[in-house]
C-alpha cells in the first residue's frame, strides 16, 4: 500500500502545480481524499469478508477432515474384519470339548484335528459344495428352490 500512497502523494502535488486557484485546488484535493477513503473503507470490507469467509472455510475444512479420519478408521476397522491376511493366524473352538486354539494359515484345510479331545473337526470356509453333495440346498451358487419350481 505504500506504493498507492506514494502514487496519491504524487498525484495532488500534480494538482498543485497545475491548479492555480487555491478555492478549486482545496476542493478537488478534498473530493480526491474523499474517494480515495471510499476506495479504502470498500477494500476494507472486502478484506474483513474475506477473511470472514477464509475461517468459515477453515473451520468446515478441519469438521470435514475430522470426519474423513472418522471414516478412514471405520473403514480399516471393516477391511480388519472383512479380510483375512495371508499370514494370520485363526482362532478354533472345538464343538466337542469347547477347547479354543489357535492355528496358522497354512495349516488350514477342510478338517483338523483338536490337540485337546482329538476329535475331528470340518471347518465350513463357505467354499461352493461340489455338485450338490452333502448340500444343504442352501449354498450361495445353489438354485434348488428354482429348480424344484421348474
Amino acid at each position: 500500500m505504500s506504493n498507492l500512497n506514494i502514487k496519491f502523494k504524487k498525484i495532488l502535488e500534480d494538482l498543485e502545480q497545475n491548479i492555480q486557484n487555491k478555492d478549486d485546488l482545496e476542493y478537488i484535493k478534498v473530493q480526491i481524499f474523499n474517494l480515495y477513503n471510499l476506495f479504502f473503507d470498500e477494500i476494507n470490507r472486502i478484506e474483513n469478508m474475506t477473511a470472514s469467509r477464509m475461517e468459515t472455510i477453515a473451520g468446515t475444512q478441519a469438521i470435514l477432515q475430522e470426519r474423513v479420519e472418522a471414516l478412514e478408521n471405520e473403514i480399516k476397522s471393516m477391511e480388519k474384519e472383512l479380510y483375512v491376511d495371508e499370514d494370520s493366524d485363526f482362532s478354533i473352538t472345538c464343538p466337542y470339548c469347547n477347547n479354543e486354539f489357535i492355528v496358522e494359515s497354512e495349516e488350514l484345510k477342510d478338517e483338523i484335528e483338536c490337540p485337546e479331545c482329538n476329535n475331528i473337526i470340518e471347518l465350513d470356509w463357505g467354499d461352493e459344495c461340489d455338485e450338490h453333495d452333502g448340500c444343504s440346498n442352501d449354498c450361495s451358487h445353489c438354485h434348488h428352490d428354482e429348480e424344484d419350481d421348474m
